[in-house]
């Protein structure tokens, strides 16, 4: 039996100064992927330079240029067709991935071949404070396959997936299936397809932070926070989901209302013609309340300390009815 393999994808544009630390992560491993294409998105910083002395390194590393910025989506997909490894990981410049990432992942995607993508916990690096906190959402606390109908029923009652997105590693032929970074969707790129994957192959996790993800201010992935580009995203996301090629997944899409990361922004979408209304589950006006309840705080006391998070946590789960299993 052929060993599964595994494909690296960095798309970089002027982080010569986190560049080389992404690089000496992913080599280091104990588990070698058989390519790490970095494709350079027209950059004027240094970044090429850094590149080139891992290129001339290690024979795994290759160096796609581009004459001028064209951005994440449009790289992923371009090289998307001429990778070769069975799985792919689409890494980010500025983010790193920790020691034994590559071989759990691979190791537990092997035991359940039928999961669309296997995704870790994460530690996020604010880089503005240097403050480092381990991502652990409410989800299974034991390393395993989530079934396609087990995922929708999580979210149903959570909101939020049990998904780190740096730390996804995906199956490059349902990538390719669900129609890999739509643009129009920008930011919720990789939202959106990793839910259709998830939906139509359920997903393998591992309970433990395997990766880093830096949290900054001007980062392409916060667009979601800025209004109205990210209702013309959402909007766009609808037509898709009602599109036939996803016809098959609009019954989860609308079960779990998740089309974006905050769920005010969603109720907000939903219920602004009738024919989103469909797309407005108990699911997203619980968390919409609970999200609201929780920014409320926040502006009353500017530093809300962990202590003072977690009774309203535990609070308001006892109050769902939901076990200590699920959430801790």
């Amino acid at each position: 039996m052929e060993k599964t393999t595994l494909s690296v994808l960095i798309s970089n544009y002027n982080h010569a100064h986190y560049i080389a630390n992404a690089l000496e992560a992913i080599l280091s491993q104990s588990y070698r992927p058989i390519e790490v294409v970095i494709i350079d998105d027209a950059s004027t910083d240094n970044s090429v330079e850094v590149i080139q002395q891992f290129v001339e390194r290690d024979p795994i590393v290759r160096l796609i240029r581009n004459e001028r910025n064209m951005g994440n989506v449009y790289n992923v997909n371009k090289f998307l067709q001429l990778m070769q490894g069975d799985y792919i990981y689409p890494a980010s410049s500025d983010d790193q991935v920790l020691p034994g990432f590559f071989e759990k992942s691979m190791s537990l995607i092997e035991q359940y071949p039928q999961a669309g993508l296997c995704s870790t916990d994460c530690f996020f690096l604010i880089e503005n404070t240097g403050e480092m906190i381990e991502g652990k959402m409410p989800r299974v606390n034991e390393q395993g396959y989530v079934s396609s109908s087990e995922f929708v029923k999580y979210m149903r009652r959570h909101f939020y997936p049990p998904i780190a997105y740096g730390s996804v590693i995906m199956k490059r032929a349902v990538f390719i299936e669900a129609g890999g970074f739509i643009p129009e969707l920008k930011w919720s790129a990789d939202l959106f397809i990793v839910l259709v994957i998830a939906f139509r192959y359920g997903i393998c996790y591992l309970p433990e932070p395997l990766m880093i993800f830096r949290i900054r201010e001007n980062a392409f992935s916060s667009g979601y926070r800025r209004w109205p580009q990210q209702r013309r995203v959402m909007l766009n996301m609808i037509k898709l989901v009602e599109a036939p090629a996803y016809q098959d997944v609009r019954p989860m899409f609308r079960q779990t209302s998740h089309l974006s990361y905050l769920p005010w922004q969603v109720l907000r979408v939903a219920a602004s013609s009738p024919k989103y209304w469909g797309y407005i589950s108990p699911t997203l006006l619980k968390y919409t309340l609970w999200a609201k309840i929780w920014m409320a705080i926040a502006k009353i006391a500017p530093f809300p300390t962990k202590t003072m998070y977690r009774c309203l946590r535990d609070w308001y789960w006892k109050k769902l009815n939901l076990s200590s299993d699920e959430h801790t």
